[in-house]
């Protein structure tokens, strides 16, 4: 019997450009430090990254609703003129394929996904800070702009054979290049691209979840000092289970869809415990959300 094992190694590349301040989703273990910590109850909380309140609103540039229409996704984002026919319906979703492409798309969740029908060629030598350029630029062609940009990440993914208990070598998978949605350096939870190149550097899959946001009806800012919001995060943790532990706060946009299908962001503070490793397994880093009592 033949299985297959999927794993990643992960590369981080400066992009100080487009990586604003990330509020920390893919944040690692040693970025939950003391640093302006305090221990009281049990917690320690390092709050170093809610130490300055937002004060931004909604960029004026933002990703068009008409992105997600036909001609800018098959010529900006996937970048051919080959033509579609529509295969399936439901609801909003609607599936598309061409000779080398399928495109889904749903405009009021605002999700596209892409794939190449064709597949790669053999690997060869790639140089993942140009892969990443890459597909920033296509991002950006199909219409999300510098402004909504936040972390980006390139990975590399590998898969590896197993046949009647023998483990072949890893064999090269896919280049991921991982693009956060960010408002004024502030993650938006929820909200990504990931942009897949093959091992031969060919354009391969697009999974994407960026809903057009709504000119109005945010809740971008808070009233609350530091001390108000860490004893929120306090009882938010108690609430959970939690009695004890360093905690890291950091600010993320909650996104929420409007009656006119557009989606609103609220400012709420995302409190990170770190992993703990035991004997037999390791429990992944808990994310509590604290509310902040938002305002416009």
């Amino acid at each position: 019997m033949k299985t297959h094992l999927l794993f990643r190694f992960l590369t981080v590349l400066p992009l100080a450009a487009v990586s604003g301040c990330d509020s920390g989703a893919l944040m690692e273990p040693a970025a939950v430090t003391t640093q302006s910590s305090r221990a009281t109850l049990g917690f320690i909380f390092d709050s170093t990254a809610i130490a300055t309140p937002p004060t931004g609103g909604i960029p004026t540039t933002l990703l068009p609703g008409t992105a997600f229409g036909d001609a800018m996704l098959q010529r900006g984002l996937v970048g051919t003129t080959e033509p579609f026919t529509q295969t399936d319906t439901l609801g909003s979703r609607a599936d598309l394929e061409s000779q080398s492409w399928k495109l889904e798309r749903d405009p009021s969740e605002g999700q596209v996904l892409v794939l190449n029908k064709l597949g790669s060629g053999p690997e060869t030598p790639q140089e993942p800070a140009l892969l990443q350029r890459e597909a920033l630029a296509r991002l950006q062609r199909w219409g999300i702009p510098t402004a909504e940009l936040g972390a980006v990440r390139q990975v590399k993914s590998f898969i590896q054979s197993e046949e009647n208990g023998v483990v072949a070598e890893p064999e090269l998978h896919r280049h991921k290049t991982f693009v956060m949605r960010a408002i004024n350096g502030i993650r938006v939870e929820g909200h990504r691209a990931v942009v897949s190149h093959g091992p031969d550097g060919s354009f391969q899959r697009a999974l994407i979840s960026w809903p057009a946001l709504a000119r109005s009806g945010h809740l971008l800012r808070t009233r609350l000092t530091t001390a108000q919001i860490e004893q929120r995060a306090r009882e938010a943790l108690w609430a959970e289970g939690e009695t004890t532990g360093p905690v890291h706060l950091s600010w993320k946009y909650v996104p929420t869809q409007l009656s006119t299908g557009e989606w609103a962001l609220t400012l709420h503070v995302a409190a990170v415990m770190p992993p703990v490793t035991g004997t037999t397994s390791t429990e992944e880093p808990r994310v509590i959300d604290v509310d902040v009592s938002a305002v416009p």
